[in-house]
C-alpha cells in the first residue's frame, strides 16, 4: 500500500511539473481493472473548468457498459463539449472494451487493459484510445493509477501520441463512503516523453455508493473539487467534476 501511494505521489509531481499550459483531461476518469459480471451500468460524467481563462470550458461523458463475464466488458461512449457562450455539441462517440488481465505476483496489485475508439463529430477528430489499469487494495484502503497514450487516426504521419495518467487513493470511511484525492495529467508526447507541456489537477475526492431499500439498482457518485498545479493556474482556478451512475445486475 505504502509503495503504491508513493508511486502515486511521484506520478503527481510528475504532472505538475511542466511549465507550459495542462491537459485539462475533462473526459477522464480513474477506472480500476475489476469486471462486474452480467451488469448494466448508464453513467453521465462532467468536468468544468471554474475561472480563469478557461471558465466554463466543460465535457459532459454519457457511458453505457455491460459487463460479459468476470473478465471482459464492453461500452458505448459519447461525449459533449460545451464553451462558454455556447450550446453543448457531441465531439465524439465510440466503443470502449476492458479486460482484467489478473494479479501480478507478488504484488498484490490487479492490473487490466482498456481500448477505445472514438469516432470524431463536428469536426472532432477520430482517436484510438489505450489504458493499463492498475489496482492495489489493503483493507480500507484503494489506490488506482491508469496510464494513458492516445493517438489521433487522421493523416498519416500527421498523428502523434500523447500521454497521461489518471489516479486516486481513497479509503473506506463510514458505509460506503470513500474519501481521498484524485489527480488527472499529462506526461508528454512522441519524443518529448515527460518534458515539454506537461500539467496536472490536483484535489479531494468523495465516491459513494448504495441501494434505495427494494430497490434492483445501485447507484454511485464521484465527486471531485481539484485545484490546478503550477503554471496550470493561468487556465482555471479550480475544476469540478461529477459523475452518477446507475448499475443493475441481470
Amino acid at each position: 500500500m505504502k509503495r503504491l501511494a508513493g508511486a502515486l505521489a511521484l506520478v503527481i509531481l510528475f504532472g505538475g511539473a511542466g511549465v507550459a499550459n495542462a491537459d485539462p483531461r475533462l473526459d477522464e476518469k480513474v477506472y480500476t481493472p475489476y469486471i462486474q459480471n452480467h451488469v448494466a451500468e448508464l453513467e453521465v460524467m462532467r468536468g468544468q473548468q471554474v475561472g480563469g481563462a478557461d471558465a466554463g470550458v466543460a465535457t459532459t461523458v454519457l457511458e453505457a457498459e455491460y459487463g460479459l463475464n468476470d473478465r471482459v466488458s464492453l461500452a458505448l461512449i459519447g461525449s459533449i463539449a460545451t464553451t462558454p457562450g455556447s450550446g453543448g455539441t457531441f465531439n465524439s462517440i465510440g466503443l470502449e472494451g476492458v479486460v482484467y488481465l489478473g494479479q501480478i505476483p507478488k504484488t498484490g496489485i490487479d492490473a487490466g487493459l482498456y481500448l477505445e475508439y472514438k469516432r470524431g463529430l463536428n469536426g472532432g477528430d477520430d482517436v484510438a484510445e489505450g489504458k493499463l489499469l492498475l489496482a492495489k487494495t489493503a483493507g480500507r484502503f484503494q489506490g488506482l493509477v491508469n496510464l494513458i497514450v492516445e493517438r489521433p487516426l487522421g493523416v498519416p504521419g500527421e498523428g502523434f501520441a500523447t500521454y497521461g495518467y489518471a489516479a486516486s487513493a481513497t479509503w473506506r470511511t463510514v458505509g460506503n463512503l470513500r474519501l481521498g484525492v484524485e489527480a488527472f495529467g499529462d506526461l508528454g508526447e512522441d519524443h518529448r516523453f515527460l518534458s515539454g507541456s506537461l500539467g496536472a489537477y490536483v484535489g479531494p475526492q468523495l465516491k459513494w455508493e448504495g441501494r434505495p431499500q427494494g430497490s434492483p439498482v445501485e447507484i454511485g457518485v464521484d465527486l471531485g473539487w481539484l485545484a490546478p498545479v503550477g503554471a496550470s493556474r493561468a487556465e482555471a482556478r479550480s475544476q469540478f467534476r461529477l459523475g452518477v451512475e446507475l448499475e443493475r445486475r441481470f
